[in-house]
């Protein structure tokens, strides 16, 4: 992927996703001129104080376009490309889509492969086996909750793992490692996601 500049301009239109990467805190050297009084009269001096302020924020954005291209695009805060590169992080252009079926017009149609799971409640020993698994980000974004059984699964509080997963800056977490499931334990999937399972390996240790 290239480096975009900030003075190119950008075709907001053909956007199809944009990802936060990193966010810099830039600072500058600031001068105060002040005067010091000593303990007699006609005393005084001009001193100069040097400090660093903040200059602003430098955001390093992930951007792909409707061609398949991908770019770096790196703009600074208070100006109109970072404030808008940053709502689509947000608020994604593109957020319908269709798991089955036909997909509408502009949005994503996906079609789940083999060991993949969309949103959705699935229990453990009846849909899934029993086993430590690890769960790693396919497509959209929300949140990975396992409860012990199928008695409470409204409450946040009842679930014994929990975990957001996605695609967005303020999902940013890819995947999930170890996850033990037991018999009974019901796995929930919400939002848009969709997580590919498989099995988690042991660890070798070799000391």
């Amino acid at each position: 992927m290239g480096l975009l500049s900030r003075r190119l301009k950008i075709d907001f239109e053909s956007i199809v996703s944009v990802v936060v990467l990193e966010q810099t805190q830039l600072y500058k050297r600031k001068s105060n001129l002040g005067l010091s009084f000593g303990s007699s009269i006609g005393d005084s001096r001009v001193i100069a104080m040097d400090e660093n302020v903040p200059s602003g924020t430098e955001t390093k954005f992930s951007v792909t376009f409707k061609d398949g291209k991908k770019k770096i695009i790196t703009a600074m805060s208070g100006t109109d490309e970072c404030t808008r590169l940053l709502q689509l992080a947000i608020d994604p252009p593109n957020k319908e889509f269709h798991v089955r079926g036909e997909s509408k017009k502009g949005s994503a149609s996906v079609q789940l492969q083999k060991n993949q799971l969309a949103n959705g409640q699935y229990t453990v020993g009846e849909e899934i086996p029993a086993g430590s698994y690890d769960f790693t980000w396919i497509f959209g974004s929300g949140r990975l909750l396992i409860f012990k059984d199928s008695s409470d699964t409204k409450t946040l509080g009842a679930c014994r793992y929990f975990q957001w997963i996605g695609n967005r800056y303020d999902y940013e977490f890819r995947q999930c490692i170890n996850v033990d499931c037991e018999d009974g334990n019901v796995i929930v999937l919400a939002g848009n996601l969709i997580v590919e399972i498989s099995k988690s390996r042991k660890p070798q240790i070799d000391l």
